[in-house]
């Protein structure tokens, strides 16, 4: 388990067409793509940097999206989520 919490709580942010960088009380930036998360990347960019900071997670009120510190850190993306390929389009997954 990941320890002294503390010193990674979200104190500020980011949020563009392509990553979200957050700041974390012990001057780490953790950034992550955007299109890990499927409301924020849907989001208008005022509703993306309306944001309240949780002890270990920030919240989007506008759109109703928690993403936790500890699950950025790990690369834990929204559940279903598959990556974009280099044009900018899902990937499709290979059948078996």
């Amino acid at each position: 388990m990941i320890e002294h919490l503390d010193n990674m709580r979200p104190v500020d942010l980011l949020c563009d067409d392509d990553l979200l960088h957050v700041e974390l009380t012990d001057g780490r930036i953790v950034s992550v793509p955007v299109w890990w998360y499927p409301p924020l990347q849907e989001a208008m960019p005022v509703e993306r940097n309306n944001v309240e900071f949780m002890p270990s997670s920030i919240h989007w009120p506008d759109i109703d999206l928690d993403v936790t510190v500890v699950s950025m850190l790990l690369g834990k993306q929204a559940s279903g989520v598959r990556p974009l390929d280099a044009l900018g389009k899902m990937q499709m997954g290979t059948r078996q």
